[in-house]
């Protein structure tokens, strides 16, 4: 349960997802402070639920579309992996001159906040990594959202079975914006070997991490990365 006190990735989602739903937290800071219980009790009063302050499957029903306890278990949701060598595996040295660069520049951002509508070079969100590394590893390309990102590429889909590193994963995760399950509402870079690179949490920023599988919906090559 998320309650006074708690404090992490879980708790800094909690806050993204009271803002947008129009219920103010105090900001985003991974910490449930009064402001953040203050906002629960509000969202729960507005929502006819138990209101007491505390974050658990029934809230998060109402919150995020779903009451599995990745959204108020108060522990991280993947064992965070550093970037590391990246190459397809069984094929070392195999990887395009550009899709490496891609990757490079992408894995180079860790650590560096997550902000929404940033595409960098000092912050990011989802899509506006993509965009930036993109353009950097030498493709012309038009910002875009993860779901705009996932229609422009509909042409190259790729089985899990057929990725590569440097292809893109497209995520759907409940949310309050609007997007259906099937469309995306995150983009991450495949890295290989089950890892990612992306950002989605102000608490965390930029990093690389095991991909979530449960949640992608397909995934994409991006053909300008083998011209």
């Amino acid at each position: 349960m998320l309650s006074t006190g708690t404090r992490g990735s879980d708790v800094s989602r909690l806050q993204q997802q009271l803002t947008a739903a129009g219920f103010n937290p105090g900001g985003v800071d991974g910490v449930f402070g009064r402001k953040t219980r203050a906002a629960v009790l509000a969202f729960q009063h507005a929502r006819g639920l138990g209101a007491d302050g505390v974050v658990g499957p029934r809230t998060s029903q109402k919150l995020f579309g779903s009451p599995d306890s990745k959204y108020w278990d108060g522990r991280s949701d993947f064992t965070p992996a550093p970037p590391g060598p990246v190459t397809a595996p069984g094929s070392a040295g195999s990887v395009p001159t550009k899709v490496q660069r891609f990757i490079d520049i992408a894995t180079a951002q860790s650590g560096k906040p997550y902000v929404f509508g940033a595409e960098g070079p000092g912050a990011f969100d989802c899509s506006g990594l993509i965009h930036y590394a993109l353009q950097q590893a030498g493709v012309a390309d038009s910002r875009s959202t993860a779901a705009g990102y996932q229609a422009r590429f509909a042409g190259s889909r790729v089985t899990r079975s057929e990725l590569k590193p440097g292809d893109l994963l497209f995520i759907w995760y409940p949310n309050s914006r609007g997007i259906p399950s099937g469309k995306a509402s995150h983009i991450e870079i495949y890295l290989g070997n089950g890892r990612s690179m992306g950002t989605d949490n102000p608490r965390e920023g930029a990093r690389a991490e095991p991909v979530d599988w449960s949640h992608v919906v397909n995934s994409s090559r991006v053909p300008a990365l083998y011209r």
